[in-house]
């Protein structure tokens, strides 16, 4: 009997943002509230827009950052700035 996709998927796009939102607001509830690492904070301010990948002259680690910077208005004039970077490192090694 083939499974009717249709009506599923049209449910995941109408209650999906939904729950994000209501998973995101749990989330932020029940985070407990700690010193920010300054240390890292920095490196992530440091990582320039877009992406960026790198590879060790031996080939065997990948590094990759990424930073996506943007300033968001709401109609009232209210506005967000919206800054997400990212620190990633991929190592393969033979055992």
């Amino acid at each position: 009997m083939p499974i009717p996709v249709v009506p599923i998927a049209s449910a995941v796009l109408k209650y999906g943002p939904l729950a994000a939102a209501a998973l995101a607001t749990v989330a932020y509830a029940r985070a407990k509230p700690r010193a920010v690492n300054q240390t890292a904070d920095d490196l992530m301010d440091d990582v320039s827009d877009g992406m960026e990948f790198t590879r060790a002259p031996d080939g065997h680690q990948v590094n990759g950052t990424g930073r996506y910077r943007r300033a968001v208005r709401m109609p009232n004039g209210t506005g967000v700035e919206l800054d997400m970077s990212l620190l990633g490192r991929v190592r393969l090694r033979r055992i």
